[in-house]
């Protein structure tokens, strides 16, 4: 169904219309304006399409003209630039050095005879005797590692398990940190003042006098 046979059948309507009754005369013309509302319908449809077609249809001629418009005109290949010419190289020139006459001959003849050599008795001085090295003391110095082991807190094994059973509570690590810082201190009053300020009286050592005065003269000997 297209607009131009609706067209033709609608003149033929026109031409034959007298011949028509009222009833068919309805009908035709309703029939014909059915065709022609699907006809602007379908028009209405097809019209974004369209325009989408010829803005299509006017990109393609734009690029077209620019492409011919470029083979007509081709863009200038740049001239590349002259090689430079080449540099002879620069050679030294060759100096002739002339070489000197020898001398060995006047050398010889200039020598002059040598003297008979006097010999003379020397007589060396008794030298003086080396002084005597001083004698070393009675008692020797304290070897490095017996001094560095002197500035540590040391217990025997026994000594250990009884201090941290009766003095730390059963505490290893509470043991292990007093001695710690104990043996960072300088001096037995730094020691004491610890001992008595933060310790004695929060493990209640005045109930443990025997242990606590054995540990105590271990703190002393280390400051000793």
């Amino acid at each position: 169904m297209s607009r131009k046979s609706s067209e033709q059948k609608l003149a033929e309507l026109a031409l034959r219309i007298a011949d028509y009754s009222n009833e068919d005369a309805a009908n035709a013309l309703l029939a014909l304006s059915s065709e022609f509302r699907f006809l602007g319908l379908e028009a209405q449809m097809m019209a974004p399409y369209e325009q989408a077609a010829n803005d299509l249809k006017s990109k393609l001629e734009a690029r077209l003209r620019a492409l011919e418009a470029e083979a007509q005109n081709p863009p200038a290949i740049p001239t590349p630039a002259p090689a430079p010419a080449p540099v002879d190289p620069i050679v030294p020139p060759v100096v002739e050095t002339t070489p000197e006459p020898e001398v060995a001959a006047e050398a010889e003849a200039t020598v002059e005879p040598e003297m008979p050599t006097l010999a003379f008795d020397v007589v060396e001085k008794d030298e003086a005797p080396a002084p005597a090295e001083p004698a070393a003391p009675a008692t020797e110095k304290k070897s490095l590692n017996d001094r560095l082991a002197g500035g540590v807190l040391k217990f025997g094994l026994n000594d250990r398990i009884g201090f941290v059973k009766d003095l730390f509570d059963g505490s290893q690590e509470d043991f292990n940190r007093v001695v710690s810082q104990l043996n960072t201190l300088g001096s037995l009053e730094e020691a004491n003042e610890f001992i008595q300020t933060h310790i004695a009286g929060e493990y209640r050592w005045e109930e443990k006098e025997e242990t606590a005065a054995r540990f105590m003269a271990a703190v002393e000997q280390k400051f000793g």
